[in-house]
């Protein structure tokens, strides 16, 4: 995080048009997205209000007074309308972008159900939510089909309320808006972190070390004067006295060539290549 963080300071600007492009993107996708309606219903399961005696008669009972009771065959009227045939049936009427949720009301200890639905249209959520309810007695009378149970005898429902006039909420804009600019925004700070390591890539040192083997080998180059000035050092240094074999003592002197003028014809012959 610390490398990135300076990676971004260094390239400030390159951030700054970045927050400009993200800001765009969420807009933009807002604006296509759009608000969305959602429109709510509850539908209430109660038991039967009569019920068999063992000696073969019926009794009348409040089914208000045993809710309880029915929970079990509510959440298997929840699973039945949140399966996969349900969903393809009303994936194929509806418009894409029309959303349902059926869960059991958990707020209280009676056995509803909530239905929410969402769409872009709010005529397309009224008549998403009225098919779904309607559902409900469909499936607890598929339930009990095979029982051959008289119709007082059978679990029912109810419908508690039902939207007529769905509600817009901003909760889908606002949620691609918030994916758009998160992917905007992370994919742009990446690119500026790998721009930023290219650049002081190739500003940095010669990765084949020829400069510094230069250096640790003979040092910095000679400046213009330093030739002439080791040149006169190495003219007032002693002259080495010449060795001669103890065998060749007698032997006339011949004129040796010193190292002195040796250099002198040196530097003469640098001289004239040079003029």
């Amino acid at each position: 995080m610390s490398v990135l963080w300076g990676s971004l300071r260094r390239r400030w600007y390159l951030v700054l048009v970045l927050l400009v492009l993200t800001l765009g993107a969420m807009y933009a996708v807002s604006q296509r997205v759009g608000k969305t309606y959602e429109a709510m219903g509850t539908v209430l399961v109660y038991p039967p209000s009569q019920s068999s005696m063992p000696d073969g008669s019926s009794s009348q009972e409040n089914p208000y007074l045993s809710l309880g009771g029915v929970n079990q065959a509510r959440d298997v009227v929840v699973r039945a309308l949140t399966s996969k045939k349900v969903s393809d049936e009303f994936g194929a009427t509806y418009p894409v972008g029309t959303s349902f949720e059926i869960v059991p009301d958990y707020t209280n200890s009676a056995p509803i159900i909530l239905f929410t639905v969402e769409a872009s249209d709010p005529t397309v959520a009224t008549d998403a939510l009225e098919s779904l309810v309607s559902l409900v007695p469909v499936e607890l009378s598929n339930l009990q089909s095979g029982l051959d149970l008289p119709e007082a005898e059978r679990v029912a429902s109810t419908v508690l309320t039902q939207d007529e006039q769905p509600q817009a909420t901003n909760k889908a804009m606002i949620r691609s808006s918030i994916l758009a600019g998160a992917g905007v925004g992370g994919a742009g700070l990446m690119l500026i972190a790998l721009l930023d390591s290219l650049l002081l890539g190739r500003r940095g040192p010669d990765p084949s070390g020829a400069g510094d083997a230069d250096v640790d080998a003979g040092g910095p180059p000679d400046a213009p004067g330093d030739a002439s000035a080791r040149d006169e050092e190495e003219d007032d240094a002693p002259e080495p006295v010449p060795l001669r074999p103890v065998a060749a003592a007698d032997a006339p002197a011949e004129r040796s060539v010193t190292t002195r003028l040796v250099k002198r014809r040196r530097r003469g012959a640098e001289r004239d290549e040079a003029s």
